[in-house]
């Protein structure tokens, strides 16, 4: 059984009932007597167990109640209404989740009760309105969108003459409204329902003739009662106004034929938003396309759009509240939707006593000048070279972006005026700067010569200048400059090309030269030693002997060099040249240097000449060695690789497919930024004179590349060096050990990355393999740039893949304020080194070490 149960004073009755025929219960016997002089749930689970019920005759008799379990009907204000209960004739224990299902339909109950009340006061409220509604002088009424009309007051019916609300509900009031300012009226009514709020001066034409001039206000209105989007609008009879202004027709008669624009408008009327226009000349309604029946009564702002400047109108608006004249640039619509520039001269006109009651404009159209300086504009701003506007001051009135780029400049460094040619030159360039501003003033514009410009940041970049001077002012002018920093690059790269060339011409020669000095030196070694066998003399001859061997083999590292390093080729393995040199190194190092190896037993064979490539390891070791004077480790590991087109990309020296891969890492004091693009350029070390000869590491390199692999170096100043080597591997035993089938990479889901790297390979190769396995890309060269995409597309960038090493705003910089702006934002660091000290304290827990393969 379920009951919902009210009370009266002897009696509860039951609003609504399951399972029992009765239609009420005296009070004194009911269950619910109990359940309303407590807040909570009355239970009962056995009611012939329970004192309080168990001689109840609705336990002893029908309908032998046995179990109970009300909820009391509260209301908010805390009246006691009845209950909500369940019965059954046979013991019942509620489970925790009946129990609150018993509570929330309780509460339930009583919310349907407050609704109806609240209901009546609501229909009370709503014949309240209606009363103000009908007694209000000025008409009033509630339309559709479509200015269907839904009701109006009576001093609206007695506008319109119509004899009652029921002849006219339902209709268009637009059926009522002047041919020639339908449109302007429907358009408001539409903006209206839309969420607008519109004012609109239009003529009437009542129901038995009468015309009338009519100023409407619309605003949006929901109507609670019929649960719909009305329009209600308050409508004012100003035909006595409009008759006054009748005055103005003999100033139309002067200035109609004037071929610039001329409007003239009335004060701003208290609490009108804005004033309205009483006047409009032939070149007005030429020049827009609008009647003068459509412009009358409207503001002028009905010709503004989305382009026109908002802080121009602010500064327009901020003059006329102080009646001061103004002159202003601003963009218009004509009524086919073409815009248009307009220059516009405001002035107030006051009556005989003094007082501002109109202002007259008069506006010329400036579009032609102005598609000129936007096309001028436009072609500075997609330029490909850097554009900037000087003078001779040193002061930068304008730039493109691309200027401001190759400089580090923001948009607002150069508004706020921060930004100085003179200051941003380095003083050894000031006299070609003086010769080209000589040269300008002389002929207009200079001959292009290269200079340097300061950075923000303090850097120098190389640029290609060329300067001209304006007619109308030679104390300014134009110059166009062009970044020369990868030119340069490729110059040194030349240049450092024809330099390995010509040391290794000519140490060949040398080389040449010297065997033939140095072998009948070694030769004639063994017969001195023979002759003079005493031991003053052995000792001197051995160390004349070392002395000679060691040039034998500076000689041959020479060759190595100059002729390019041939020899036998056969399968190799890599573990055994590792176990050997690991020996040696056991050996003949310090103690206090560790040698540790790992080597994994299914390394992959390379085709090589065995001896080149022990020369190599040796090579590395003995440098690792010479960098830990105090002792440290030297770590040899190696392993297998498949390196795919992503990693190629990354790597100009890198083919796809299978390789060796070799590690020699040590712990010493490292290189610094500055040499190590240095090391494998022949003769350059990094030892003191006389501890290396500066052919060791471009030895192994030509050896390395000579097998057909690539050698990378990573360092990092006091903490040590790491020399990466990849070897192709035998393409038969690299298969053979490589599982037959790739491991399909999971496809992403549209995710949005941001790339963030200073080499443009690096950018479009992970660009390219990201979007082919099914994720959206961002890319950014550096962290600033960085900084601003990721502010830009904040809530939807999953996951920011940032290089550590970059200029302007490193790794670890762009990392710090990635945070600030969302701590939670997740971030993968990439690295030459393999390893990187700051991320711990950065709290990035992803890394990838440079290159890597698209795995």
């Amino acid at each position: 059984m379920a009951l919902i149960s009210l009370i009266d004073v002897h009696r509860q009755w039951f609003k609504s009932r399951i399972g029992l025929e009765a239609t009420e219960t005296p009070l004194e016997l009911a269950f619910c007597t109990h359940a309303l002089k407590q807040t909570e749930l009355l239970i009962v689970q056995d009611a012939t167990l329970d004192a309080r019920f168990a001689q109840n005759p609705l336990v002893t008799g029908e309908p032998s109640i046995r179990f109970y379990a009300g909820a009391p009907l509260l209301t908010p204000e805390g009246a006691v209404l009845g209950t909500l209960c369940v019965a059954d004739v046979k013991p019942r224990v509620l489970t925790p989740t009946q129990e609150e299902a018993l509570r929330v339909l309780g509460r339930q109950v009583v919310s349907q009760l407050v609704l109806r009340r609240q209901g009546r006061e609501l229909c009370a409220s709503k014949n309240k309105l209606r009363a103000i509604f009908d007694s209000t002088p000025e008409c009033v009424k509630l339309l559709g969108g479509d200015a269907t009309l839904y009701d109006m007051n009576a001093a609206g019916l007695r506008m319109i003459e119509a004899e009652s609300l029921a002849t006219v509900v339902g209709l268009s009031v637009l059926a009522l409204i002047d041919p020639e300012d339908r449109e302007a009226a429907a358009a408001m009514f539409a903006a209206a329902a839309g969420g607008g709020k519109r004012t609109l001066q239009y003529r009437l034409i009542a129901l038995k003739g009468t015309r009338r001039w009519l100023e409407t206000r619309a605003v949006p209105f929901w109507d609670e009662i019929e649960q719909r989007d009305c329009v209600l609008a308050i409508s004012l009879d100003i035909t006595e106004r409009k008759q006054a202004d009748e005055h103005l027709r003999l100033l139309e008669t002067c200035i109609a034929r004037l071929n610039d624009i001329v409007i003239i408008t009335e004060a701003e009327p208290q609490g009108e938003p804005g004033p309205r226009i009483l006047f409009v000349n032939d070149a007005f309604t030429h020049h827009t396309g609008y009647t003068r029946e459509e412009a009358l009564g409207k503001s002028p702002r009905f010709l503004q759009g989305p382009k026109t400047s908002s802080s121009e109108l602010a500064r327009i608006g901020t003059a006329l509240k102080k009646w001061k004249p103004v002159r202003a640039e601003v963009i218009n619509y004509k009524k086919n939707g073409e815009e248009f520039w307009l220059e516009l001269d405001i002035v107030p006109i006051a009556n005989a006593k003094g007082w501002f009651t109109h202002w007259v404009a008069v506006e010329r159209d400036i579009t032609a000048r102005k598609r000129t300086e936007d096309r001028f504009r436009q072609l500075v701003d997609s330029n490909a070279q850097g554009v900037l506007f000087w003078k001779r001051s040193g002061e930068i009135t304008g730039a493109n972006d691309t200027f401001l780029s190759l400089v580090g400049y923001t948009r607002q460094d150069l508004e706020a005026g921060l930004m100085n040619w003179i200051a941003m030159t380095p003083p050894e360039y000031a006299s070609l700067d003086q010769h080209c501003l000589q040269e300008t003033a002389d002929k207009g514009v200079c001959q292009p010569y290269e200079k340097e410009y300061l950075r923000k940041d303090g850097t120098r970049i190389a640029v290609l200048i060329s300067a001209s001077a304006f007619e109308d002012d030679p104390e300014e002018g134009v110059c166009f400059t062009v970044d020369l920093t990868e030119r340069k690059k490729l110059e040194l790269q030349f240049l450092r090309a024809q330099r390995m060339e010509s040391i290794g011409t000519l140490a060949g020669g040398i080389a040449h030269d010297l065997n033939n000095v140095l072998s009948p030196i070694i030769m004639s070694l063994d017969l001195l030693q023979m002759k003079f066998p005493d031991p003053a003399s052995q000792e001197l001859l051995s160390l004349v002997s070392a002395s000679a061997q060691r040039g034998a083999d500076m000689v041959k590292q020479v060759l190595s060099f100059a002729r390019g390093v041939e020899g036998r080729r056969m399968e190799v393995q890599i573990k055994h040249l590792v176990r050997d040199i690991e020996k040696i190194a056991n050996d003949t190092f310090l103690k206090n240097i560790q040698i540790r190896t790992h080597i994994p037993q299914d390394l992959w064979a390379v085709l090589g000449d065995p001896t080149q490539l022990h020369q190599v390891l040796m090579n590395l070791c003995v440098n690792a060695r010479d960098a830990m004077p105090n002792g440290g480790i030297l770590t040899l590991s190696a392993k297998n690789v498949t390196l795919d087109a992503h990693y190629a990309g990354m790597n100009h020296d890198a083919k796809p497919g299978p390789y060796v891969f070799l590690e020699v890492e040590d712990t010493g004091t490292g290189i610094p930024p500055e040499m190590i693009g240095k090391i494998f350029d022949p003769f350059f070390t990094t030892k003191e004179i006389g501890k290396g000869t500066g052919l060791g590491l471009s030895t192994t390199q030509a050896i390395i590349k000579s097998h057909g692999g690539f050698i990378r170096a990573y360092s990092e100043p006091g903490h040590g060096t790491k020399f990466h080597i990849n070897l192709p591997a035998l393409t038969e035993c690299a298969l053979a050990a490589a599982p037959q089938q790739r491991v399909e990479m999971p496809l992403g889901n549209g995710e949005l990355i941001l790339i963030v790297d200073d080499e443009a390979s690096v950018r479009l190769i992970t660009r390219q393999t990201l979007e082919a396995y099914g994720y959206r890309t961002l890319l950014a060269c550096d962290g600033s740039e960085a900084i601003a995409i990721y502010v830009a597309h904040l809530t939807d960038i999953a996951v920011v893949l940032t290089d550590m090493t970059m200029p302007i705003m490193d790794g670890a910089a762009t990392i710090q304020v990635l945070r600030k702006l969302n701590p939670h934002v997740r971030i993968i660091a990439a690295s030459g080194l393999s390893t990187n000290r700051h991320l711990d304290s950065l709290g990035v827990r992803h890394f990838l070490a440079r290159p890597y393969t698209a795995e």
